[in-house]
């Protein structure tokens, strides 16, 4: 098996979770479908379609054509077949298997944070500030787990390199 192949099964294995989560996040949907305040209100509703939708969407996507996607991500000159896994292709797919673990925790996050923003910017607080310092430094980190992710993801060949370089 090539490169591409475990990536695709990585890749598989992700949108599987993140289907799961689709599901998990359709209790907002539900509850914005199901409460007669939301229903004056379009824009929360649309956002509620959204959060579901999309994450439902990109794990389709990804299920369907997870070799295209893993053959974008590793360049053709790394994927050639091999007899067995090297050091360096072993820590890539491993960096990438970490990665691909980050970026779905990351876009949960993400996704959670753009729903209590939403939600927080259709209701009326006697506060100037709907978020305390303690959800502003939440959604800083999640910000941060987002960009580590896709770099982990992007660079993982890179990253499998200057370990390997660290260990000589």
């Amino acid at each position: 098996m090539k490169p591409t192949h475990y990536f695709a099964i990585l890749i598989r294995l992700f949108a599987i979770a993140l289907a799961i989560y689709a599901v998990r996040q359709s209790s907002f949907l539900v509850d914005a479908l199901t409460n007669t305040g939301w229903r004056n209100n379009q824009g929360p509703l649309v956002f509620a379609w959204v959060t579901v939708l999309s994450p439902l969407a990109i794990s389709l996507l990804l299920w369907f054509f997870p070799m295209t996607v893993a053959a974008s991500i590793i360049r053709p000159e790394l994927n050639q077949p091999f007899e067995s896994l090297s050091v360096v292709n072993i820590l890539t797919v491993l960096v990438l298997a970490i990665g691909l673990y980050t970026l779905y925790y990351a876009v949960s996050g993400t996704i959670y944070w753009l729903t209590i923003w939403q939600i927080s910017t259709n209701l009326d607080y006697s506060n100037s500030s709907a978020f305390g310092g303690e959800s502003k430094a939440a959604m800083v980190t999640t910000a941060i787990e987002l960009i580590l992710a896709v770099l982990l993801v992007a660079r993982a060949r890179m990253i499998s390199g200057l370990m390997l370089k660290l260990t000589r």
